[in-house]
């Protein structure tokens, strides 16, 4: 191969150069970009095509699964031709956990790339037409809903756990597998030809050597068709986005949702808030069954029921007309000896509390003695600050509907066997039977606490 890569005529004239061509003109002139490339045939001739284009703008990113005896061998090589071509390339070897193997190296695969995105680059991914066709495919088969269906976008912004927004971009999405075999005929006809491509025992594979022939054989042109499809539900999904983001709003946030809001939402209008609801931040929705489980045992329970349904690390439970969205492990209360001094923040189970100066509140010689956090026994009685006479802290917790899981996290402080209050998610219920000063001194809940309670829902990229 020559050192440097060069063009003919030919090049020009290929149908995946002019799509790459309308492609870049989105971009601003100087755009950088980061190509996952393989080794094989479609990543290949697309990082070539682009250093073409745009030469200086291009690096290339190989990560080694290592899960093949020739894996550091196929890496050596696409080394030395990025380097015969002025080619900057990146190796970076990964282990995959165990588990399904295709699931896990994806995960993996992304993990590093998005590690070696800068930030002035765009990844650039080998995704062609038969890979969009075959992905709808399997999704169809997986019982997906119209958001799997939509399959893979030519251009999208993902927002990562770290809070970095990469944009991921799909250049050939659009070309048949013919005519990038051509391009790579042109400009690299020598590529890595993985083994693991023959291998039926996974589903992508059985599918290309097994079913694609018979269906191809029937419809010609299904490739084209079944991408027509995966457009146009992107275009549903965004509209079903629209739709969702407005009943969210109206129901709840993140956290909760209102019953009596959505009650008045129709059943298929339930399911998808309820689908995205309970997901969160996780990668994939829960089953369908569950989705059911919570919209029927949840919504249509009696008013005094506490019922649960529990799905990856979270817990779904009814209290009043509210359901809410919870971690399975909630921290409960414990009992603590603490010093708690004027500006140090205190983590409870109810919150981070901090002590702040109020109208009336105690005195500062109280936050120089030792303090005694204690779970709830049972049969406390307390007289609360604006209600009159002692009562049972178990009634004031029930008439304030304060969530059943929320009481487990109650605690009493203590000061020399002196009750002070009680800390509660709703904030501290001061006892009023201790003397108090103007501009004295109370705990109080951190906005950060607070904003974290009225999280509001984002709209999905």
């Amino acid at each position: 191969m020559p050192g440097t890569l060069s063009t003919s005529d030919a090049f020009w004239q290929q149908p995946v150069t002019k799509q790459l061509q309308q492609q870049l003109n989105q971009f601003a002139p100087h755009q950088q970009f980061l190509v996952a490339c393989s080794g094989g045939r479609d990543s290949l001739s697309l990082a070539c095509a682009l250093h073409l284009l745009c030469p200086g703008r291009v690096r290339v990113a190989h990560i080694n699964h290592q899960l093949q005896a020739p894996s550091t061998q196929w890496a050596n090589w696409l080394a030395v031709q990025c380097q015969q071509w002025q080619l900057p390339c990146i190796i970076q070897p990964v282990a995959v956990a165990a588990g399904n193997l295709e699931a896990e190296a994806r995960k993996v695969r992304y993990q590093a790339l998005f590690k070696l995105l800068q930030n002035n680059e765009i990844l650039v991914l080998g995704h062609h037409q038969q890979d969009q066709a075959e992905t709808l495919f399997l999704r169809m088969l997986s019982g997906s809903g119209v958001k799997g269906l939509s399959a893979m976008k030519t251009s999208e912004q993902r927002q990562l756990e770290s809070g970095q927004s990469v944009v991921l971009w799909r250049p050939l999405l659009a070309c048949s597998r013919q005519h990038i075999t051509e391009l790579a005929a042109l400009i690299c006809p020598d590529y890595i030809d993985d083994p693991a491509n023959d291998q039926d025992n996974f589903d992508r594979v059985f599918l290309r050597q097994q079913v694609w022939p018979l269906l191809k054989s029937r419809w010609p042109a299904m490739d084209s068709t079944l991408n027509r499809t995966a457009v146009l539900m992107q275009d549903s999904q965004e509209i079903l986005q629209e739709v969702l983001m407005q009943d969210w709003l109206q129901c709840g946030d993140h956290n909760v949702l209102n019953i009596h809001a959505l009650e008045r939402l129709s059943q298929p209008r339930q399911r998808l808030l309820l689908l995205r609801w309970m997901q969160g931040a996780e990668q994939y929705a829960p089953a369908f069954h569950l989705v059911e489980e919570v919209r029927q045992t949840l919504l249509n329970a009696r008013q005094d029921a506490t019922p649960k349904v529990e799905w990856q690390g979270w817990q779904f439970r009814r209290y009043q007309h509210q359901i809410y969205r919870l971690p399975q492990q909630l921290p409960k209360a414990q009992d603590l000896q603490v010093q708690w001094p004027c500006r140090q923040v205190l983590e409870l189970p109810t919150g981070q509390w901090q002590w702040q100066q109020q109208e009336l509140g105690f005195p500062t010689q109280v936050m120089e003695q030792p303090f005694l956090l204690q779970a709830r026994r049972g049969g406390e009685v307390m007289h609360v600050q604006g209600r009159a006479g002692h009562w049972p802290l178990k009634k004031c917790l029930q008439e304030a509907k304060i969530p059943p899981w929320q009481r487990e996290q109650v605690q009493l402080l203590y000061a020399k066997d002196q009750l002070l209050g009680v800390f509660t998610a709703q904030g501290f219920w001061l006892n009023q039977q201790q003397p108090l000063v103007k501009g004295g001194w109370l705990p109080i809940l951190t906005p950060s606490t607070i904003n974290l309670k009225q999280d509001a829902p984002q709209h999905e990229k």
